[in-house]
């Protein structure tokens, strides 16, 4: 099966300066949660939005990229409160990847 990277349209921010989703850190090195998915060159989870940004799909919609029987555990906090299982996985993954901290791909 050939993989497809996809076309970065988005210039990269200066390392350091606040990320702008152009998406080459995730293009250039599969992170580890995306490696988790068994991701070894394309992240299966890089998200292209309408405005020919990026995100990750494990931040933005957890559910939907990982494999069911690994988010179990939050869908029966779901369960318990609304909501608050996915809200719990999405900030856990986004303080995973340094999101928010700044561009960190040179």
């Amino acid at each position: 099966m050939a993989t497809t990277i996809p076309i970065l349209s988005i210039a990269k921010p200066v390392y350091g300066d606040r990320c702008n989703g152009c998406g080459h850190c995730c293009v250039n090195e599969v992170c580890l949660l995306g490696q988790e998915l068994g991701d070894s060159k394309v992240c299966r989870a890089l998200i292209r939005k309408t405005d020919g940004a990026f995100a990750c799909g494990l931040v933005s919609d957890p559910y939907r990229y990982m494999p069911q029987q690994r988010t179990r555990t939050w869908r029966m906090i779901d369960e318990l409160q609304v909501g608050a299982g996915e809200a719990a996985l999405r900030s856990y993954h986004a303080q995973m990847l340094g999101a928010g901290r700044g561009c960190d791909s040179d």
